[in-house]
């Protein structure tokens, strides 16, 4: 049997990813137990795979983190015996310390591996916000992670992140893919006539004021568009009474935007429409869902000139200069000139490249649980 650890997963992208996961490991032989903490979308996770007969949930209340790192250390170590477990699956990214089995981590949070996020802290001087963001957890997360043998990611870059901070000479690396890319799953590019107006899609969770997501390059951007007098509306997956108080947010836009709050997938779908851009000012992303969504529903995507953007989307992806709102607006302007045909040729060598490029990588995560299973004799 093979433990899944999706302790810690919640959000909308955690649970996308642990949806596709967990409909690879459907019917292959294995036994899992699922070990998760309660929450909304995960009893919608449960109720969809309860079905299955290899699949057992055990859902745990997660008090905070110290209490996480008790149950997964000390707690972890009875339910292996109990359910005999062969090999622990660290889904949520963690690991466990002296484990007397293989165990995999998958890295998808690189707040604790990018030395960008420190400058970004220490120019802000929210010197105590990194201290209790940042730098207690990656102390904690390093050293996990340093035990570890069999590390999972989601492109080549976090790879080269993590090298920045540990060595990674004798572990062995797993590029996994988390994301549908078959060529009949991406959309015809929408059409593009940039008389009228402009549609800004910004999707972002209830943590949009952390400072990796670095929102404020988006408000500043929108700001200049409306003095400028541009003909555009903001869509926000975020409510008005979460922007209200947020001192990221500028009031001047409430009469130009849209607040959807939270909504499903399929609602989202409905949201990439003609002219519509995709905006994101990520610092740092392992993957960027949101970016991936944008360019498999044929619109256009705009991302910051990073490492991740480069290796995950591809040279062709539009970008703007971090922490440059005018580098945005000048980039947008740029678009602005282009006619639909260029605009769709671009769109289309995204999702090329896209396509192209998760081939290149695991497409099951059973896969590489047959050759750590395998190489271990278990």
């Amino acid at each position: 049997m093979i433990l899944i650890n999706a302790f810690g997963i919640q959000d909308s992208g955690g649970i996308t990813v642990l949806n596709k996961l967990l409909l690879e490991c459907i019917n292959n032989g294995y036994s899992f137990l699922v070990v998760c903490n309660k929450n909304y979308n995960i009893n919608t996770i449960i109720s969809r795979y309860n079905v299955y007969p290899n699949f057992k949930f055990l859902v745990v209340e997660n008090k905070n983190f110290l209490y996480r790192l008790y149950y997964e250390n000390i707690v972890f170590r009875k339910i292996i015996k109990e359910y005999k477990i062969d090999l622990v699956y660290n889904f949520s990214g963690t690991a466990q310390f002296f484990l007397p089995i293989p165990q995999i981590v998958k890295v998808h949070n690189l707040l604790f591996y990018s030395k960008k996020i420190n400058k970004v802290y220490f120019e802000k001087k929210e010197y105590f916000k990194w201290i209790k963001q940042i730098f207690l957890k990656r102390l904690v997360f390093h050293s996990m992670i340093k035990q570890t043998q069999y590390i999972e990611v989601q492109s080549n870059h976090v790879k080269e992140y993590i090298s920045d901070f540990i060595d990674i000479s004798k572990k062995q690396f797993f590029i996994k893919s988390d994301i549908e890319a078959s060529k009949n799953l991406f959309e015809t590019p929408k059409q593009y006539d940039f008389s009228k107006k402009i549609r800004f899609l910004y999707i972002v969770g209830p943590h949009f004021e952390y400072l990796h997501k670095n929102f404020e390059d988006f408000v500043k951007a929108m700001i200049e568009f409306k003095k400028e007098g541009f003909d555009f509306e903001v869509i926000v997956t975020l409510t008005k009474e979460q922007l209200v108080d947020s001192t990221l947010w500028d009031k001047n836009l409430d009469e130009k935007t849209k607040f959807l709050g939270y909504i499903s997938k399929e609602e989202l779908k409905k949201q990439f429409q003609n002219n519509t851009i995709l905006v994101s000012t990520s610092v740092i992303e392992t993957l960027g869902l949101h970016v991936i969504e944008g360019i498999q529903n044929g619109v256009l995507t705009i991302s910051p000139d990073e490492l991740y953007a480069k290796e995950v989307y591809g040279e062709d992806i539009i970008t703007y200069k971090l922490f440059d709102s005018q580098s945005l607006v000048s980039r947008v302007k740029k678009l602005t000139s282009y006619d639909n045909n260029q605009i769709e040729d671009i769109i289309l060598k995204n999702q090329n490249y896209l396509i192209s490029n998760e081939k290149q990588k695991y497409n099951s995560i059973v896969k590489i649980f047959d050759e750590i299973l395998k190489e271990k004799n278990v």
